[in-house]
């Protein structure tokens, strides 16, 4: 992929949405070598949570990951192609007592930009709705 069109594919988000995820409470770009791990604490109230990943493969357009948050162990197959570019994580349990509205329980939205094969990188975008109830802190992946 030459310099130019992966420049438009980084880009394109920013263009489109102004520098910032409209709608998402907390917004940040992952690159991350293989293997390289990425560690982001959600605060609830004063409960740690711990959500990790990162890749080891890429193959045929599709990136395998490898993704823990608490006790939940996850590997989805993502690709840089609409529906098949992100996978979602709930945060919090939701009460068994009381029903919160529809969609108002938090989650994280991680998805896969472009894979860059020069420097056997991928990019990511990490997107957190988390309607005010948490607080979110990243740990630089190692």
């Amino acid at each position: 992929m030459n310099r130019t069109l992966f420049s438009i594919l980084l880009l394109s988000p920013l263009l489109l949405f102004g520098g910032t995820k409209e709608g998402w409470d907390h917004f940040e770009t992952f690159v991350l070598k293989k293997d390289q791990i990425q560690k982001v604490a959600v605060y609830e109230e004063e409960k740690e949570h711990t959500l990790a990943f990162r890749w080891t493969l890429y193959q045929n357009g599709g990136l395998v990951m490898h993704v823990a948050y608490d006790s939940r162990r996850f590997q989805p197959l993502l690709y840089a192609k609409y529906r098949l570019d992100s996978f979602r994580i709930d945060l919090f349990s939701k009460p068994n007592d009381a029903s919160p509205k529809e969609g108002e329980n938090p989650y994280a939205l991680l998805v896969f930009k472009a894979y860059d094969a020069k420097r056997k990188e991928a990019y990511f975008d990490l997107l957190i709705k988390s309607y005010g109830k948490s607080e979110i802190l990243y740990e630089r992946g190692k």
